[in-house]
């Protein structure tokens, strides 16, 4: 992770900021309340289609990029495979996350269709949506049209921290049925991105914490050290993250609309995880799709200025590489 050495005058600012496009986000909203696109409410290309049909078409169909998953199932639809890391899931986890958020926000989000058991997993179809990716746009932007970019995804991450783990939830993977599930989160750090399961919020704070001591442990660092009295932030509720916005993961569609994809990673965690996950894409223009550093400025605004919980991962960093 890249040190992140933020005043807290940057940070006072960020918060300022973002309390104003808050209330205004609040006024626009009590003005005209954000509709659902049309073409979601709208019936879908596969409805008459069984789903042997459905294994079937996917045998033939285009991939939508060469190494990816996903493949164009009709003209309106695409199909990708779950990628839960628990083998016997008994449902996939990114279908559950967009059924949340598409009946809970009014975020544009591809809707769920149909999701058919195959050998090995699930197939989720889904709506597909018409548009460049916003990292092939966004060099042509001007510097307005990228705040505006922000402020639209502020907007869907308010909606997204409203959504709230239900009493008892455990942490990770939405789960229509069945225990907890295995958590996979760029948090978590790149040589194992997967941890868990764990059974509550308790867990997976006591894991963080126990990876902080043993990162103080090898930098022998003092005992009555004030570090050492330094825990994972466990202090608001576990709420909906997506853990993957980035340029590549945004299509702009029809009327400049901005559509949130890939949620394979979704679930249910403390509020900065979101941040702490987009600066960790960050780091690679590869993943994130831009070097650009007005975007990494962004991104503060976009989900909270969780400078203290990034220098905390940041810290014990090291100790996330043991397995």
């Amino acid at each position: 992770m890249r040190p992140y050495n933020a005043t807290t005058r940057e940070w006072l600012l960020y918060t300022i900021l973002g309390i104003i496009a808050d209330t205004l986000d609040t006024a626009l909203t009590a003005i005209s309340s954000p509709n659902r696109p049309q073409r979601s409410v709208l019936p879908s290309d596969i409805d008459n289609l069984g789903n042997e049909e459905l294994l079937e078409l996917r045998k033939s169909a285009p991939r939508l990029h060469p190494q990816a998953g996903a493949v164009r199932l009709t003209s309106g639809t695409v199909a990708k495979p779950s990628q839960d890391m628990d083998e016997d899931a008994p449902d996939p986890s990114e279908a559950n996350a967009l059924d949340r958020v598409f009946s809970g926000t009014t975020i544009p989000v591809p809707r769920v269709r149909r999701v058919v058991k195959s050998e090995w997993n699930f197939m989720i179809v889904m709506d597909h949506i018409d548009g460049p990716t916003l990292a092939q746009v966004w060099p042509t932007l001007s510097t307005w049209r990228k705040i505006l970019v922000a402020f639209t995804l502020r907007r869907y991450v308010r909606q997204l921290r409203r959504l709230q783990a239900p009493p008892g939830a455990p942490p990770g993977p939405l789960a229509a049925q069945g225990p907890a599930r295995i958590c996979e989160s760029p948090v978590f750090g790149a040589v194992q991105s997967h941890r868990g399961p764990f059974a509550s919020y308790a867990e997976l704070s006591a894991f963080f914490n126990d990876r902080h001591r043993r990162a103080l442990d090898a930098g022998n660092v003092a005992q009555d050290d004030p570090a050492r009295k330094d825990l994972f932030d466990d202090s608001e509720p576990l709420v909906l993250t997506h853990q993957d916005i980035n340029l590549r993961n945004i299509v702009v569609g029809e009327g400049g609309r901005l559509w949130l994809i890939d949620w394979a990673w979704a679930g249910y965690y403390p509020p900065w995880f979101e941040y702490v996950a987009m600066e960790t894409q960050n780091e690679h223009a590869r993943v994130s799709g831009t070097d650009d550093e007005f975007w990494k400025m962004l991104v503060p605004f976009i989900c909270g200025p969780y400078f203290r919980q990034y220098r905390w991962i940041a810290r014990m960093s090291l100790a996330l590489c043991w397995v």
